[in-house]
């Protein structure tokens, strides 16, 4: 219907197609239906759901820096012998050693301090998951939007098919009665052709209406997961269920509240904290504990080496620092310090943008329910235009000329309040869409 809707249909480009199992055949689908069908197939959905998985998965092993490390550590060696030389480096003498050796080594350490950090990154990576939510969400409601604008422009499109085919039907019996007064002498055979030609043209419309119809159903089927072939009929009752309109205020708190682009901004903000504290941290030195047993063989300690196991055992504390970090993390904290300055001014420019959404979207919605008034008296005053047009060129008394131009405004002012109808259900939607609400 808009641009917007043009370019979130690259979001179900690639939905998958359901096995069914039945002859597909025509079929009236609510919108809800569909809605239900594309977020249960569409192949983008799964994506964002996979990403959602994803970063649960990074959450927990970020909690695994908690835990403490253990290492073990076996080798297995030939010892050969030693050859003692004097202090000029001649050969002195040949010391037998034992040739086979092995050692078994373990050692546990656990992380005490390193600035936060690896509580700075549990968070970070649980900031990600609640990213990866609000991503997931805001493209279903993008899906539901989506298909709600392809839905009723199907719905568009078929009354419009409806209105020409009655046209037609109309302008066909007007030729036969053009016909019978042409043969009696009463027109000319121009009128004759006129009407044929106006017949023409409404018949290449609604071919090319049928088309559009076509394009737009296997767009739905391939969103939905429905067969390729299958039918869909909107309901037509949705016309009659008006929403209730709230005032601007309400719709602006929502937006406000539970708009999906605030919050992912938002989050953002919370992640670049984070990473400015992450970066900190790199200042800060790292303690850690550990304990350490090993067992060695031979025993090269003593001379002349003794073919035996040594076990010792250690337990004590690991103060280490960076130096580097004193002229590299500067640099880092600045970096990380503007990027948090760039989210908090995103934030601000996506409250704008709501706001500006929802008021657009409300005014829109509000001008949809004007034309449709206006419409409907159009409607109900081309008809009777038209009516009183046929009356008089069948009775000799308007040129076939005011007779086609009352056909002409009788078809634009029925197109005009299919539209005009249909428009105010779409806004509505829109207007949800803006706060967050659909």
């Amino acid at each position: 219907m808009n641009i917007r809707t043009m370019c979130l249909a690259a979001l179900i480009s690639t939905a998958a197609v359901g096995t069914w199992g039945q002859t597909p055949q025509q079929r009236t689908y609510s919108i809800d239906e569909l809605v239900g069908l594309a977020i249960s197939n569409n192949q983008a959905l799964k994506v964002s759901a996979a990403s959602v998985e994803v970063s649960q998965q990074r959450v927990q092993v970020a909690k695994t820096q908690q835990l403490p490390s253990l290492t073990a550590s076996a080798s297995a060696f030939y010892l050969g012998d030693a050859t003692i030389y004097d202090t000029d480096l001649s050969k002195k003498s040949t010391v037998a050693m034992p040739h086979f050796g092995n050692s078994l080594t373990l050692q546990a350490s656990q992380l005490i301090f390193k600035g936060n950090a690896v509580r700075n990154a549990i968070g970070a990576a649980d900031l990600q998951q609640q990213l990866a939510d609000l991503s997931l969400e805001k493209n279903k409601q993008d899906i539901k939007l989506l298909v709600a604008s392809y839905y009723l422009e199907l719905f568009l499109l078929r009354n419009q098919h409806l209105i020409y085919q009655k046209n037609i039907e109309l302008s066909e019996v007007r030729l036969k009665n053009i016909n019978k007064m042409h043969q009696q002498g009463l027109v000319t055979q121009n009128d004759v052709i006129r009407t044929k030609l106006l017949i023409s043209n409404l018949t290449q419309a609604a071919s090319q209406l049928q088309n559009n119809i076509d394009i737009l159903n296997r767009q739905l089927t391939m969103a939905t997961g429905l067969p390729a072939d299958a039918v869909i009929l909107p309901d037509t009752t949705i016309l009659s269920n008006r929403p209730k309109l709230e005032n601007m205020e309400k719709y602006q708190g929502e937006a406000a509240a539970g708009g999906f682009d605030i919050k992912l901004s938002e989050k953002s903000v919370q992640l670049a904290e984070k990473s400015v504290a992450i970066a900190k941290a790199d200042r800060m030195p790292t303690l850690s504990l550990y304990a350490a047993n090993s067992l060695q063989r031979p025993i090269t300690s003593r001379t002349p080496a003794v073919d035996m196991y040594a076990n010792g055992w250690q337990v004590g504390a690991t103060l280490s620092f960076n130096i580097a970090a004193l002229y590299n993390a500067p640099r880092s904290i600045k970096l990380s310090n503007l990027q948090l300055i760039q989210a908090q001014q995103n934030v601000v420019l996506q409250q704008q943008n709501t706001e500006l959404a929802v008021h657009s979207a409300y005014l829109k919605h509000l001008d949809a329910l004007r034309q449709q008034e206006t419409a409907a008296v159009n409607m109900q005053l081309a008809q009777e235009n038209y009516k009183t047009m046929e009356k008089k060129y069948l009775n000799q008394l308007a040129l076939l000329l005011d007779m086609l131009d009352a056909t002409n405004t009788k078809l634009d002012a029925e197109l005009q309040q299919t539209n005009a109808q249909i428009g105010i259900v779409f806004t509505y939607y829109k207007l949800l869409n803006a706060s967050g609400k659909l």
